[in-house]
């Protein structure tokens, strides 16, 4: 399997790698994204990052944005790019007072493959921003005490999880969902 990894800054790259280490893999900075090279690739993978927020910011992510817009490839979005894919579609970003850092407990709302029955779990979160109400292109999936933590596209193969699948995987099952995203890939 083939997988573009788009790094929007992520400080847990090496781990993301390591999740990903039975696929061929290109890694690209978001600001190197060009639409007709992304098609040669199975899956696309938007990856956390703490440089700056998806508000405001928006003409930086203007390649990133075009690419979740046009591709038909399967995408799933970790953490930053959660917040992109959710901003893109409309749902609203909030600032939270204080940074979610650690192990939280998610509660699924809405069954889906990439769960496969698991019910409750408990996962790694870093960020400030929280979506709070879905949208009607987006299909909450799973919550947590600050928010919705997991969405999908109603048409199209995109997923995104607000927190990091790549982290603390002897501790949570995010690397469980994350491996289940892929399987419905191939």
């Amino acid at each position: 399997m083939k997988i573009l990894v788009i790094d929007n800054g992520t400080s847990y790259l090496n781990q993301l790698k390591s999740l990903l280490s039975g696929a061929s893999l290109d890694v690209i900075n978001y600001s190197e994204i060009n639409q007709a090279n992304s098609e040669s690739f199975d899956a696309i993978i938007l990856s956390g990052g703490h440089n700056f927020p998806v508000n405001g910011n928006e003409y930086r992510l203007e390649k990133e944005m075009n690419l979740v817009k046009n591709s038909n490839k399967p995408i799933f979005g970790i953490c930053f790019g959660f917040e992109l894919i959710a901003s893109m579609f409309g749902a609203k970003l909030e600032l939270m007072e204080n940074k979610e850092h650690g192990i939280l407990d998610i509660q699924v709302i809405k069954s889906d493959k990439i769960f496969l029955k698991i019910p409750n779990f408990q996962v790694f979160e870093s960020h400030r921003w929280v979506v709070k109400k879905p949208v009607h292109d987006l299909i909450a999936l799973a919550q947590s005490k600050d928010g919705i933590e997991a969405i999908k596209h109603r048409t199209r193969p995109i997923y995104a999880a607000q927190f990091h699948p790549e982290m603390f995987t002897d501790k949570t099952c995010g690397d469980e969902i994350f491996h289940n995203f892929l399987n419905l890939v191939k």
